[in-house]
């Protein structure tokens, strides 16, 4: 038999795939092991296993022992499934040649041998593929038992995963991306509630390069982070929140501050003004900061990523323009 390679996230993922490709079990099998799985920095597979695998080749029978079982089935005394076979052959044999006058008797008999050594090549043929079969079927037993019902199926679903479990996968993702980028630092669940969780990074260290300029890079390291867990955890559904360095309440008061000073702006001009494209945290800070200021109005255009804010006089009460625009905004 030849070698058969097959490659798999893991080694044993390489083992399953081989075996339903040769469609026989674990044990009647030869591996040897090419490659080992590799994984990259965010446990992403960089590199996945190799293996080859052959069926471990069958013991041939001497010549003596063929010999031995073809006598057996030619004996008169041998099994009774032989034996019914044997009976009948010869009956044909005889009437054939018995009835045969102009030589036609030769060649029904050389018909019937070449019907007899077909016979024998396919009992050969159903004592090599019985076993097969029964390997495949108890292949098919060993993995009945692992596959999930449906009853178990909607128990899993209806198990909710505990919010502390999900921030330990987002504290352990965000671990291991400080390791990696060599910045030293605390990592710690400020709240959790409301399927909500809040984590925050703190030290002495310089997190510039992990919260990037307006904090681009702190959003992507949030995505991030919620991407990890919901790997994890087929059902997580908590939204993540990372603070690295007390960054949003700064960045916070600085919008808040900015967008006073534009709407003032407006006021003086009685002319919108639209702001630069932001991330959703963002403009919902701006729109709840001018939400209630006197002449003042906020909507949001444009599309994500280039989404805005745009900063205009508020529309008189008797037209009808201020509740659809209501409906623009970002909650």
């Amino acid at each position: 038999m030849e070698w058969v390679e097959t490659t798999g996230r893991s080694v044993e993922e390489a083992m399953t795939a081989a075996l339903d490709l040769l469609g026989v079990d674990e044990s009647e099998i030869d591996f040897e092991v090419l490659e080992e799985p590799k994984t990259g920095m965010f446990g992403r597979t960089k590199r996945e296993a190799r293996i080859r695998v052959r069926v471990k080749p069958n013991i041939p029978r001497s010549k003596d022992a063929a010999r031995r079982t073809r006598r057996r089935r030619e004996r008169p005394g041998g099994s009774s499934e032989r034996t019914s076979t044997s009976n009948e052959r010869p009956t044909a044999s005889n009437s054939s040649t018995h009835t045969s006058s102009n030589g036609r008797g030769r060649s029904e008999a050389a018909s019937i041998n070449n019907e007899k050594n077909n016979y024998e090549k396919s009992d050969v043929v159903e004592e090599r593929e019985t076993p097969a079969r029964e390997v495949s079927n108890e292949r098919n037993g060993r993995r009945v038992p692992t596959k999930m019902t449906e009853e178990d199926y909607q128990d899993e679903v209806e198990e909710a995963i505990p919010l502390v479990d999900q921030a330990g996968a987002a504290q352990e993702f965000l671990a291991g991306l400080m390791r990696e980028f060599h910045i030293p630092g605390q990592i710690s669940v400020s709240s959790m509630e409301d399927d909500q969780i809040s984590i925050d990074i703190t030290g002495d260290a310089n997190f510039g390069l992990l919260i990037g300029p307006k904090g681009l890079v702190m959003a992507s390291v949030q995505e991030l982070a919620r991407a990890s867990v919901q790997n994890r955890f087929r059902r997580a559904n908590a939204r993540i929140n990372v603070d690295i360095a007390g960054f949003r309440e700064r960045r916070r008061t600085s919008l808040e501050a900015f967008a006073i000073s534009v709407a003032n702006q407006v006021k003086v001009s009685d002319r919108q003004k639209a702001l630069e494209a932001m991330n959703s945290s963002d403009r919902k800070i701006v729109h709840d900061v001018l939400n209630d200021m006197e002449g003042i109005f906020t909507r949001s255009e444009g599309r994500e990523p280039r989404r805005y804010v745009v900063v205009s006089p508020r529309p008189w009460e008797s037209n009808g323009d201020s509740e659809d625009f209501d409906r623009d905004r970002d909650r």
